[in-house]
């Protein structure tokens, strides 16, 4: 039998069903399709690649933190990235438990302040460990102490290296530490209704596990949002090639410019802690170095120079009048 009616069978059909002799039935269509509303003043900021290249940061930033963490606090500790998402700043905010640490970090060239939260769970995991403890249960509704705010502030301010280092293959930033919060009412870094991109860390410390997010404003990272490119990101940036050819020349000229601290040393002498301990202004200490024998010049704690006592424009000064070897000092 044909699919297709013919339009006198169509007809037939549209009589009977005005007629009431057949009854039209409803097509199954199954269950219905759940439809999401979607605010247009919520337009996605940040672009995928952003994202994808912000994930590639902090998951290299979790490296560092990760080999920081179990070397300071002498625990196995492992750092992961648990997402990378967009959010209002208001519904992050709302989101936070109290109380919490709450770091406000610059970051320039980023402009403004980023926000770095870190759990009160693994905060408190951190302060047993730095202090000589182990992993305890601790409350977490418990404000924090002026000593515990303390050695958390002083903790953050050390892995900001390791901030700066992730972000070196993007971006040569100067992560520095502004302040400690535990309420977000004296946090808020931008509006509201800002744009801000959260990074979710997962942290384990020993047995203790929490959640640390970096909040990074649109507004911050606008004016270097050509930058968070993964294809910049894995040829080493925009001037790579640039940069590789004069790296010879900028180290050698760092080195030339280092200052080393040069000291001229008589030979030493003994003395007892009593003759130390009974020495006046204007005593003598007699030492074991002859008039006519060279000095000692040392470069930083090396010697590397023998050289004779003299004087220069009313000013003491040595001539130097040979070379110390390493074959020289191994021999003596």
């Amino acid at each position: 039998m044909s699919d297709v009616l013919s339009q006198s069978e169509i007809d037939q059909l549209l009589n009977a069903i005005n007629s009431g002799t057949v009854e039209a039935v409803e097509e199954d269509t199954g269950p219905a399709t759940k439809v999401r509303d979607y605010d247009f003043r919520t337009a996605n900021r940040f672009s995928k690649e952003q994202i994808r290249t912000l994930n590639i940061i902090y998951d290299n930033f979790c490296g560092h933190f990760t080999t920081y963490l179990s070397g300071t606090l002498r625990a196995m500790c492992e750092v992961t990235v648990v997402s990378v998402e967009e959010q209002k700043y208001l519904e992050f905010t709302n989101s936070l438990p109290s109380p919490v640490i709450l770091a406000i970090v610059s970051m320039p060239p980023l402009e403004g302040s980023t926000l770095l939260t870190v759990s009160p769970g693994i905060a408190y995991s951190m302060i047993n460990r730095l202090l000589g403890g182990v992993d305890s249960t601790q409350d977490d509704t418990r404000n924090f102490t002026e000593i515990e705010l303390v050695i958390v502030e002083r903790l953050v301010r050390q892995f900001m290296r390791q901030l700066n280092e992730s972000w070196e293959k993007v971006l040569k930033v100067n992560a520095s530490l502004d302040r400690i919060e535990t309420s977000q009412q004296f946090a808020q870094i931008v509006a509201l209704n800002e744009t801000i991109a959260i990074i979710t860390l997962n942290v384990s410390v020993g047995g203790v596990e929490g959640l640390m997010n970096f909040c990074i404003p649109h507004l911050a990272i606008e004016p270097v949002s050509k930058l968070l490119n993964t294809k910049l990101l894995f040829s080493g940036g925009m001037d790579s090639n640039k940069r590789r050819e004069p790296a010879d020349k900028d180290i050698r000229a760092r080195i030339n410019n280092t200052s080393l601290p040069v000291s001229a040393v008589f030979n030493e002498t003994t003395a007892t802690v009593r003759e130390v301990i009974n020495l006046q202004i204007g005593d003598v200490i007699q030492l074991d170095h002859k008039v006519k024998d060279s000095l000692t010049v040392k470069v930083g704690h090396l010697p590397k120079f023998q050289a004779t006592l003299g004087v220069k424009n009313n000013k003491y000064a040595v001539r130097i009048i040979d070379m110390i070897r390493e074959d020289d000092e191994s021999d003596e």
